[in-house]
């Protein structure tokens, strides 16, 4: 009877133990970081096949950035070829929206290099200037976000097709979640307690 009840014991506790192993799954302590971000779902879709079990701060700040990085290029792109594809120089209409389209494009692409700016810094940081070199990280991610918020204002204040307005500023929008939620890993890796900034992440 004392066997039976020992082999119980022990089988009640292995089964404890990989309950309390699975809870503790990469994905499961991905979650518990972007738990907090703008946008956790969004975090967590955009992260999970990109950072390793193992991952440190740093190493979610970063594939976060490049993550915004990837979707503003491709918002960039997109802004640029619609500037010359679907406005005609004529009318002052037609050039008040290309006005207005011209200013969003040339936002966004600032924005590229303020995450490249942004990229770049995490990819060299020192324990001496930890503290100046995230500062200017948060600058620049903030900067890219004002951008976008830029281009929206300038878009809403235009006679644009209705049509295009709508399509620029969804993408637009969704290139700011992106950066919003980078931001907030920067923001992150500044205020834990061991950013290990010599940590392997530049691929």
């Amino acid at each position: 009877m004392q066997i039976h009840i020992s082999i119980t014991v022990l089988v009640s506790f292995l089964l404890l133990l990989s309950f309390s192993t699975a809870a503790n799954t990469p994905q499961d302590l991905l979650r518990s970081s972007c738990a907090q971000a703008r946008y956790p779902a969004l975090c967590f879709q955009t992260l999970s096949n990109k950072v390793s079990p193992t991952a440190k701060p740093l190493d979610l700040a970063q594939a976060a950035v490049k993550a915004s990085l990837a979707r503003t290029l491709t918002l960039s792109v997109y802004l640029k070829n619609t500037l010359k594809s679907q406005l005609t120089v004529g009318s002052k209409s037609n050039n008040r929206k290309r006005v207005a389209l011209s200013d969003c494009a040339a936002q966004i692409s600032d924005s590229v290099l303020e995450l490249n700016r942004t990229l770049n810094e995490l990819r060299k940081l020192q324990m001496g200037t930890f503290e100046w070199q995230m500062s200017n990280a948060q600058t620049w991610a903030s900067t890219a976000i004002t951008n976008g918020n830029a281009c929206i204002n300038g878009l809403n204040r235009s006679d644009a097709e209705e049509k295009m307005k709508v399509e620029v500023k969804r993408r637009v929008t969704e290139v700011s979640m992106f950066t919003s939620n980078a931001l907030y890993f920067i923001i992150r890796l500044g205020d834990s307690r061991n950013p290990k900034p010599h940590s392997n992440s530049n691929n």
